[in-house]
């Protein structure tokens, strides 16, 4: 039994110089990543190379005294060296240049149409944004000028020279995938690709969005845990053919910068590339190495040769949720299975790591959104099993797709197969994040920043007191616990919207900086008038209202009235498409019929629409003798101004109509019970029109924007009737002799 004593103490024993061993690198580390972090925010100019040689004679002197301080320094000096010129080659001049670079990723277009193109030039990565994309692996040539922290050009990029056969080989391979993904004709086949390869394209807003809510953007896209199945993968398929250490790391890494050759030289690949080639080195490299150093280590590269990730919220989402995995998830591990025995390992593994990676970046998630989800974790746990699958189906249809190119037979079944075999644990994974978006309390509101981010660090920190006390047998965690889940709901109570009473005729929505409203038909029927920008705020709002059944009126065709049509289709059937007689045939109202199966009704001044509850009378814009032509501009005086009448309210919506426009109609305006603002409340318009309209109320439907609306002259128009504003109040239910109730409380502002 002494015997066992002692070599109990002299593993314990062994096992603390090994700690003690690796602690003073790690916290020199540590050190490191911060510094850099740091100095990647602030951004500093080609100046701060001047003191790079101050900085390395400290660290000199230091060394003969210091030694792990010393080295520490120096390493710091080297990386932010690096950095200093990463950064200034990525910002390049103020002034316009030539950039001519090698294309080695490229972002999906936004909504407003333009890329994001990563070059590669002969001083480093730079990243401009392009109103065109050009093919990965061609070399460009374009003028750009500094915007912000990277470059943009106005003119579409000149291509010096097409990609060669290895960049369309690449091509082929991402090409057929998505091809043999979206064949596989459900859900989880329009996921697989971006899983994969990060290739978004062939997902639709409803499910970017169920993914959104439920924080499982991580997994629509590549992610770290995507490159580490595949790179780990690997390694091991090579530690079971006896490589040693050091070949198992060889090939991992080999494997994860091939896949991210496939995959795209893009900030977040890089940033999954770095945290796999972590998880390669703790998990296939032994005992003898700290996860502190590597991660930190990891970090500091990454930061040093691209820091721009220092503002990428998914390096910090990375960052942290790895950190919280490493630090928390084994210690919770050891006391469950000291006091829960019985429990699998694996059901408590996977429960226990996506609850802790969530709660650690739940304070990063509320300063982007301030929104919490109380099915996330579940959503997360859910999901977690299917991502394996599907990230190895998908890879081995792109070896399969590698291999068909070179002619031999099977080439085009194998692939096809294994994408369609990889489509159905990805769309377990679109199933549970529609189901957990859908049911109540998956997208809770929460203060906005900084009072938000700061209460969700003060919870967080509360929760970990008192788990830390519960893991201790101390039952003074159980009442911490108790109050962090009270403060909690109390929080999410005192910001949540309120939903309108049941006899709402009419609901001005909050969606942003652009206009929506419902008008309430009965029997679960209403009429929508414009859907905002985005698709998510009119099906929120749709949602409170509990409209089933629609017509939709777009008063034009500008995007913040339009563009979000998408969202009244999710849960939803629309059935006509009322818009403008003069641009009934623009390519906009035919897409916007095409995807909602609505029919078009044009519409024209003089004209009045009946419903069961309402009519609508249409008193802009008359007919034009000459029809609108396919490439002309969107016209503000082309907006459909409507007065809506139903029992004990009547209500003016003008759309975007500017000053002129509104000087004719004010000679034909009835005076109204309340009026929306037109044009979000612009300063281009006519004081008459407010005035014929005399409203007893008005309303503004707008959002954070840089055109300075609503102005005071607007807000003075009104008279001194109250004000109400989308952005203070949120969605502003209207009643009938002119009551009215807000989603959030707030001032009235006074004309």
């Amino acid at each position: 039994m002494r015997a066992g004593l002692a070599r109990m103490s002299g593993a314990v024993v062994a096992s603390m110089r090994e700690h003690a061993a690796l602690w003073p690198g790690s916290v020199r580390l540590l050190c490191c990543s911060a510094g850099l972090w740091a100095c990647a925010l602030l951004a500093p100019g080609p100046w701060a190379l001047f003191g790079i040689p101050v900085l390395g004679l400290a660290g000199i002197v230091i060394l003969r005294r210091h030694h792990h301080l010393g080295v520490g320094i120096l390493v710091f000096t080297c990386l932010l060296t690096i950095q200093i010129t990463a950064l200034a080659a990525a910002h390049g001049p103020d002034e316009e240049v030539e950039t001519t670079g090698l294309v080695v990723g490229h972002s999906e277009p936004g909504a407003s149409g333009w890329t994001r193109l990563t070059l590669v030039t002969p001083i480093g990565f730079t990243h401009v944004l392009s109103p065109e994309a050009a093919a990965d692996g061609a070399r460009v040539r374009m003028r750009t000028t500094r915007l912000d922290d990277i470059r943009a050009t106005d003119a579409d990029p000149h291509v010096l020279a097409e990609p060669n056969t290895l960049w369309q080989w690449r091509e082929t391979l991402r090409t057929e995938l998505r091809e043999d993904s979206v064949a596989a004709g459900n859900d989880g086949g329009r996921l697989l690709p971006g899983l994969v390869v990060g290739d978004t394209s062939p997902q639709d807003d409803r499910m970017v969005d169920d993914m959104r809510v439920v924080s499982l953007t991580h997994v629509s896209a590549v992610s770290g845990s995507n490159v580490t199945i595949v790179s780990l993968g690997a390694g091991l398929l090579a530690g079971a053919c006896r490589a040693g250490p050091r070949l198992r790391v060889s090939i991992g890494v080999l494997t994860c910068l091939g896949y991210v050759f496939i995959v795209g030289f893009e900030p977040s690949a890089i940033r999954a590339a770095g945290m796999a080639i972590a998880a390669a080195l703790v998990f296939l490299r032994g005992g003898g190495i700290s996860p502190v150093a590597v991660m930190c280590s990891t970090a500091s590269l990454l930061l040093a040769f691209v820091p721009v990730l220092a503002t990428s919220v998914g390096f910090v989402l990375s960052v942290v949720s790895t950190a919280a995995i490493m630090f928390v998830v084994p210690v919770l591990l050891r006391r469950l299975a000291v006091h829960l025995p019985l429990l699998p390992t694996v059901l408590v593994t996977a429960l226990i790591v996506p609850f802790v990676a969530q709660l650690a970046c739940t304070p990063v998630l509320v300063a982007i959104d301030p929104r919490i989800g109380l099915w996330s974790v579940a959503a997360n746990a859910l999901a977690a099993p299917a991502v394996m699958p599907a990230t190895v189906a998908g890879f081995f249809s792109l070896v399969a797709t590698g291999i068909a190119t070179t002619g031999l037979p099977g080439g085009d079944f194998a692939p096809a197969l294994l994408a369609w075999i990889g489509s159905f644990p990805a769309w377990w994974i679109v199933l549970i994040a529609r189901i957990c978006a859908a049911l109540p309390g998956a997208g809770l509101d929460w203060p906005v920043p900084p009072v938000g981010t700061l209460l969700a660090l003060g919870l967080l920190g509360l929760a970990v007191v008192g788990t830390g006390m519960l893991v201790r047998r101390r039952l003074w965690g159980l009442p911490v616990l108790v109050l962090c889940c009270v403060l909690t709901a109390a929080v999410i109570v005192s910001v949540r919207a309120k939903p309108p009473a049941a006899d709402w005729l009419v609901l001005v929505c909050d969606v942003g900086q652009g206009s929506a409203a419902v008008i309430n038909l009965g029997g679960g029927r209403g009429l929508v008038v414009d859907t905002g920008r985005e698709p998510k705020p009119i099906d929120t709002c749709l949602d409170s209202s509990g409209i089933e059944e629609l017509d939709l009126l777009i008063s034009h065709f500008d995007a913040d009235h339009f563009a979000g049509y998408a969202g009244t289709t999710w849960g939803r059937r629309v059935v006509r498409l009322y818009v403008s007689a003069n641009v009934a045939a623009s390519p906009e109202s035919e897409r916007v019929s095409a995807d909602t199966g609505a029919e078009v009704v044009p519409t024209h001044r003089g004209q009045t629409l009946d419903f069961d509850s309402a009519s609508l009378e249409v008193l802009w814009p008359p007919v034009r003798s000459v029809p609108a032509a396919e490439d002309e501009e969107l016209r503000n005086d082309d907006s459909l101004v409507v007065r809506v009448e139903q029992e004990g309210l009547s209500t003016l919506l003008p759309g975007d109509v500017g000053a002129e426009e509104q000087y004719v109609l004010a000679q034909q305006v009835q005076p109204v019970d309340v009026l929306v603002a037109p044009h979000h409340g612009s300063s281009d318009l006519a004081p008459e029109f407010f005035a014929a309209a005399a409203p007893g109320l008005g309303v503004v439907s707008v959002g954070e924007n840089s055109y300075g609306h609503p102005s005071e002259k607007s807000l003075r128009a009104f008279g001194p009737m109250p004000v109400l504003r989308t952005d203070h109040c949120g969605s502003v239910a209207l009643y009938a002799q002119s009551r009215f109730s807000t989603g959030h409380d707030c001032p009235e502002d006074k004309g």
